[in-house]
């Protein structure tokens, strides 16, 4: 089946690298023209911004701060300004700092609440006033985890703030139908990504070749490759996914609440 999102003008935070900038790519690719993606780094952004520009697209790179509340409501105002038609998001962006219940500090805490839980409600609010006022239809695809379940003893609040994402995504999903606006979930597993291997090395004092290690661990011998987890979300983002909404769909090759065998 062909996915076309040439009827979507989107908005992706943490666009400028991994998950969210092949997300970026596979819209372009399947006839989308109006992106914004949004990051931290100024100097990802700009090269991401660059790259995608040369597809003959119209992108536009904000850098924005998800921590920061004012920098959230700026985002999407700033993205319905530069492309009025915007009708869709993706919150793809996320902290994973290691923590677990006994060591992890209020500081640590807020800053995953705030960027994994906070920054999304904000940006789905801004976007969803913005269509409903318009009575227009839209599609939001939030990626949380398989961590949003459990996850590891050393993932407290990111598992945690995960597993609010999954809920606010069903209610809202709930209370958005008949505005014929989808909200969605893609939960992935361990996944390979620049972010990843800052993790891998920063926290666990992982090798170069920590990859290849990890999937001989793994069942299916591979970690999850965004380049083939995109196309998902830009179905689902696109009206070719029909009225799919409150969904949740793990991206995975474990099986969540499985006894290990």
């Amino acid at each position: 089946m062909k996915i076309e999102n040439n009827n979507n003008s989107v908005l992706i935070t943490g666009g400028t690298q991994g998950l969210g900038f092949q997300i970026a790519n596979k819209l372009i690719e399947n006839g989308c023209n109006e992106i914004i993606i949004a990051g931290r780094n100024e100097k990802k952004g700009a090269l991401a911004e660059q790259k995608l520009f040369k597809k003959n697209v119209k992108v536009k790179y904000i850098k924005t701060d998800l921590e920061n509340v004012k920098e959230c409501h700026n985002l999407i105002k700033e993205s319905i300004k530069y492309f009025p038609n915007l009708n869709s998001l993706v919150n793809s962006a996320a902290v994973t700092t290691r923590g677990s219940i006994d060591n992890t500090s209020i500081q640590l805490w807020e800053q995953h609440m705030n960027i994994n839980l906070r920054a999304p409600f904000i940006l789905m609010q801004g976007l969803i006033k913005k269509l409903k006022k318009n009575k227009e239809p839209g599609s939001i695809v939030n990626i949380a985890s398989t961590s949003s379940y459990v996850g590891q003893s050393f993932l407290t609040a990111y598992s945690t703030s995960k597993g609010g994402l999954l809920t606010l995504s069903k209610n809202s999903a709930l209370a958005l139908r008949k505005d014929k606006i989808r909200v969605n979930v893609v939960a992935p597993g361990w996944m390979n990504t620049p972010g990843e291997d800052e993790i891998q090395k920063k926290f666990h004092g992982a090798s170069d070749d920590w990859v290849k290690k990890a999937e001989k661990t793994l069942p299916m011998g591979e970690l999850v490759d965004p380049k083939k987890l995109a196309p998902l979300v830009t179905y689902l983002l696109s009206f070719s996914s029909g009225i799919i909404t409150g969904a949740i769909i793990n991206y995975d090759q474990q099986i969540i609440g499985a006894v290990p065998e």
